[in-house]
């Protein structure tokens, strides 16, 4: 009976740190390349044909704000800022209803 205590405590201490998974917005620049379905721009001056390696930020201003500083070339490929939803884990606050709306994490 030793042994399973600890198991039974590490397995209720990982509940009650439990995160809810919510569908958060992100925005990303896409581009239009050569030889590329689709096409992001994952820094300045670079791309990538995946939307996992795009660069992501937490408003359309700052989206803004990195496609004034491209390369001429990556200026070149018709830059668009496009808003996207990415599941994130949270940690819910004591006050939070966040579980009513997502998924544990």
């Amino acid at each position: 009976m030793r042994v399973m205590l600890p198991a039974l405590f590490l397995s209720v201490a990982g509940l009650a740190q439990a995160g809810i998974l919510i569908n958060s917005p992100a925005w990303v620049v896409a581009l239009q390349c050569d030889g590329y379905q689709q096409c992001y721009a994952s820094s300045n001056g670079s791309y990538t044909g995946n939307l996992s390696g795009a660069r992501r930020f937490t408003d359309p201003a700052q989206a803004e704000r990195f496609v004034r500083s491209f390369t001429s070339s990556i200026r070149d490929k018709s830059p668009q800022i496009q808003q996207i939803t990415e599941p994130v884990c949270v940690q819910p606050d004591a006050n939070s209803k966040a579980h009513e709306n997502g998924k544990p994490c």
